[in-house]
């Protein structure tokens, strides 16, 4: 358990078990669209207006989202839209897999992302390999807000990626990614790679 019960609650590798100094990288954002076959000719989610942010300190890959999700054309109809979430470690964290998502406390306190539902993975404190979010948006949509929260601040991380840790050190190197994807659109990939140095 952290001092501060305001802040979430960490699985057994904390920031405090963190040995030397670490600096991280300002991540760069790269916007991919795939087309898979349910896919509607014209139709795309666009998620270059979600933004993905780390918030914790320069030895942790914790983040937060905001921004919203763009549908084109708006939804004829209404319309189950998915965000998958995984995590893949590189460099001295390659053997990492999976997002930790903050919950516990007491009372029990949840971090999500506003409008969304936990559909795979829980707000439990636990590392799941895949997080999935639902939202249903109704006919007419045209974007979907992505801003997480936890604890009623929307400052605070919701998630982050495993860490392996390594003579003495923990390591977050790695690569989120975010598929926001909706029967009659193409997909749309955000993915932001986090990197770690230790001095």
């Amino acid at each position: 358990m952290l001092d501060e019960p305001s802040l979430p609650a960490r699985p057994a590798i904390s920031r405090r078990t963190v040995i030397g100094a670490a600096a991280w990288s300002v991540p760069v954002v790269a916007l991919t669209v795939a087309t898979p076959a349910h896919a509607a000719s014209g139709g795309a989610l666009d998620a270059t207006g979600v933004v993905l942010t780390f918030t914790g300190p320069q030895w942790s890959s914790e983040f937060t989202l905001s921004g919203q999700l763009v549908l084109s054309p708006a939804a004829p109809a209404p319309t189950d839209v998915t965000a998958t979430i995984t995590w893949q470690g590189t460099g001295d964290n390659a053997g990492a897999q999976g997002m930790y998502v903050y919950g516990g406390g007491t009372p029990p306190i949840d971090a999500g992302v506003t409008g969304w539902t936990y559909l795979q993975g829980a707000p439990d404190n636990q590392l799941h390999p895949t997080v999935v979010l639902g939202n249903s948006a109704a006919a007419g949509t045209t974007s979907i807000p992505t801003v997480s929260i936890y604890d009623g601040d929307t400052s605070k991380p919701i998630m982050y990626g495993a860490e392996t840790p390594n003579g003495g050190s923990a390591f977050w190197d790695g690569i989120i990614t975010i598929r926001f994807s909706a029967a009659g659109y193409a997909d749309a990939v955000l993915t932001v790679p986090y990197t770690q140095t230790v001095e």
